[in-house]
């Protein structure tokens, strides 16, 4: 991730998202309450997906947010390591660019 204090729209709290280009519109946010097998199987996930992020980028993640995780949870393992690839292809051809 970039060495930045992160975004700094109102309402952000100052990390970078693994996952780029969501919307802050009502219409796609999710809240709610989870059972405790639910809140289990969320943190699982959290570490699953900060793992594959630390094997695929090269790097940590410095946070592994709720709807990070909630989006691996959707995309499943094989789509979120394709987006994770390209992200990684993608930051290095910017890299170059500088």
């Amino acid at each position: 991730m970039k060495k930045t204090t992160g975004p700094t729209k109102a309402g952000v709290m100052g990390r970078w998202s693994i996952f780029r280009g969501k919307v802050n519109d009502s219409d796609h946010r999710v809240q709610g309450f989870l059972t405790k097998l639910g809140r289990i199987r969320v943190e699982q996930a959290r570490e699953e997906l900060a793992r594959l992020y630390e094997v695929v980028m090269g790097r940590t993640a410095s946070a592994v947010s709720d709807a990070d995780t909630i989006e691996y949870l959707a995309l499943g393992r094989r789509d979120t390591t394709s987006y994770l690839k390209a992200l990684k292809k993608e930051e290095r051809q910017t890299e170059k660019q500088k």
